[in-house]
């Protein structure tokens, strides 16, 4: 849920609706840019984005509303699987950036001009996230988090720029390995802190509120984590359904936190339904399958039906097929293969799974989990385990 739920989180983190620096106009023409992105109408929001660049040039807010759509194309239309899409990002996100130093040059006390920057650089973070550069995404992280404090700096009230600070401070809290000791180092985490931030951010942020449950569903909805709360996130997820009905996002949203919940049933309920709207609603598009099928063959897995499973797996392995670039859903589906091989005793079928896999080219970070696989075999006893992949 993590790769659904980020690509939302920054989208109105430039805004505050309290300032009285920010051009009206410019505020209008970009709330309405934000709508169209979470509506999933990427054309129309280029179009006020595009605007937005034309009659404020020297702003950053145009110019970031115009990354923030290559990278709505990116996880939304091509669920993160097209390697040119975050090249053209990270070219949009170097503008913004530019234009943003040189406006704060002129303007050292735009509050909103600071969280725009602390936002770019925050999905800069993101992206190298969704990569595994760790280190990358860390130093991208404090760029973000020092633009953000200064905002709060120069307006207390902005309550909006919590966010930024939340997820840093929960992320910078949560890490292993190596990144670990080095965000010791230079400037730790306090994940509970994090979780404060965000729901301060959840009660009192103007356009930042929705996205800071989003985070904090997610974050309640981590497989094993000392912070779950999957109780909580599926209250919370039912409730933006009712908010969007029809929006796919929101609905795998509540899918998983269904899942974690260990509500299995009506989570395939769901899932169902979810899969019937695919190719038949707007926003629920082809793409989708490849996820859906692994959704709906992992929770099969957990109830040992490993044929059911299989089923599933199978037909989200057949959706690479159809797609000029493969699907990261529809590779973690040979990965799931592998998986109730493994589950099943049958280890020279599972490796041929994960050898497999390994043949497409790694843009999501799963290599040093399929040579796990292949160092020590998955395991029933493993189950249930987390639903979306890594």
């Amino acid at each position: 849920m993590k790769k659904i739920i980020f690509s939302l989180l920054f989208f109105c983190s430039f805004l505050n609706a309290q300032s009285e620096d920010l051009p009206q106009e410019l505020k209008e023409i970009s709330k309405k840019g934000i709508d169209a992105i979470y509506a999933v109408e990427l054309d129309s929001a280029e179009k006020y984005f595009n605007m937005a660049v034309e009659k404020y040039p020297d702003h950053p807010f145009g110019h970031f509303g115009l990354a923030m759509t290559k990278w709505a194309h990116f996880e939304y239309l091509d669920d993160e699987s097209d390697p040119s899409l975050d090249r053209q990002y990270y070219a949009l996100t170097d503008k913004a950036i530019e234009v943003g130093k040189l406006w704060l040059k002129k303007h050292p006390n735009d509050s909103n001009a600071h969280m725009c920057m602390g936002g770019m650089y925050g999905l800069r973070a993101r992206l190298y996230l969704m990569q595994h550069s760790w280190i990358k995404a860390y130093f991208s992280g404090r760029k973000a988090l020092s633009y953000m404090r200064k905002a709060i700096e120069i307006n207390p009230q902005m309550y909006d720029a919590y966010l930024g600070l939340g997820m840093y401070e929960y992320s910078a809290g949560t890490l292993t390995g190596a990144v670990k000791i080095l965000s010791k180092l230079v400037m730790p985490g306090d994940a509970k802190k994090g979780i404060e931030y965000l729901k301060l951010c959840k009660e009192k942020g103007y356009f930042n509120a929705e996205a800071a449950e989003l985070i904090l569903i997610e974050i309640f909805t981590q497989h094993n984590s000392p912070y779950a709360d999957a109780q909580t996130a599926v209250k919370w997820s039912k409730e933006l359904r009712k908010k969007y009905p029809y929006h796919a996002q929101m609905h795998f949203v509540e899918i998983v936190s269904l899942y974690e919940a260990k509500m299995y049933d009506e989570a395939e309920k769901e899932m169902l339904e979810y899969l019937s709207r695919v190719g038949r609603h707007p926003h629920y598009r082809e793409k989708y399958l490849s996820r859906i099928y692994v959704a709906l063959g992992t929770v099969r897995m957990v109830e040992k039906d490993y044929e059911g499973a299989r089923s599933y797996f199978e037909k989200a392995k057949e959706t690479i097929k159809k797609e000029k670039n493969p699907s990261r859903w529809g590779v973690w589906g040979i990965v799931r293969l592998g998986n109730i091989h493994d589950a099943q005793n049958l280890r020279k079928e599972a490796l041929e799974y994960y050898n497999e896999a390994l043949s497409y080219k790694d843009n999501w970070g799963f290599r040093e989990y399929i040579e796990n696989f292949k160092a020590a075999a998955f395991r029933a006893a493993s189950l249930p385990d987390q639903l979306p992949p890594p």
